[in-house]
């Protein structure tokens, strides 16, 4: 008899086993879940390099780093602000940092892992080039991008920005507007 209830167990599970479902159907509870959503954060930083655009051959081209923090808004949308570093060779070798510090609005779609943000922000600026400094200035800033999203926490990229730093002053025929892009590789930390 314990050898007929063994092998009525085994072929119970048996057939359990043959008749199960194949298709691996997941518990779908409806939710959409999005790449970006309110309240989450991130850090950027990006190396580039700096192209004078307004100085009539007067800078050769640099090289520059800046420091991004966004706060998402909804899925799309962020708050921020970011720290810029360029610098550049005037033809007398003499070097021209400007250092311009903005708050912006970001705007940022995405494609599977793929995201292309993109940014406008104003601020101020400081601009040293031999002895001479001059804050503060207006500055402003706009910024695009693609960025792979490797890792939950992690996402590198292609980023572009233009920034404007203009001169000012009392007599205006001393007045100049600084003009520059960059192009450089970006790494972002989400959290």
């Amino acid at each position: 008899m314990k050898r007929f209830i063994s092998i009525l167990m085994i072929i119970c599970l048996c057939t359990a086993a043959i008749f199960a479902d194949e298709t691996g159907d997941e518990y779908d509870d409806g939710y959409i879940y999005e790449q970006n959503g309110a309240g989450d954060q991130f850090l950027e930083i990006d190396l580039f390099a700096n192209f004078p655009l307004s100085f009539k051959n007067q800078l050769y081209i640099g090289a520059g780093a800046s420091v991004s923090y966004y706060r998402f808004l909804t899925g799309n949308i962020a708050v921020g602000g970011d720290l810029l570093i360029g610098y550049n060779m005037t033809i007398g070798e003499k070097p021209l940092i400007s250092v311009p510090i903005t708050l912006g609005l970001l705007y940022q779609p995405y494609v599977g892992k793929f995201e292309f943000p993109m940014s406008l922000g104003i601020g101020i600026a400081t601009t040293t080039c031999q002895t001479m400094t001059y804050f503060p200035s207006f500055s402003a800033k706009a910024n695009a991008g693609v960025f792979y999203r490797f890792a939950e926490g992690w996402s590198i990229g292609l980023n572009a920005s233009a920034y404007w730093i203009p001169q000012w002053f009392t007599d205006s025929t001393k007045n100049y507007n600084g003009l520059f892009a960059t192009a450089g590789l970006g790494a972002r930390y989400h959290f």
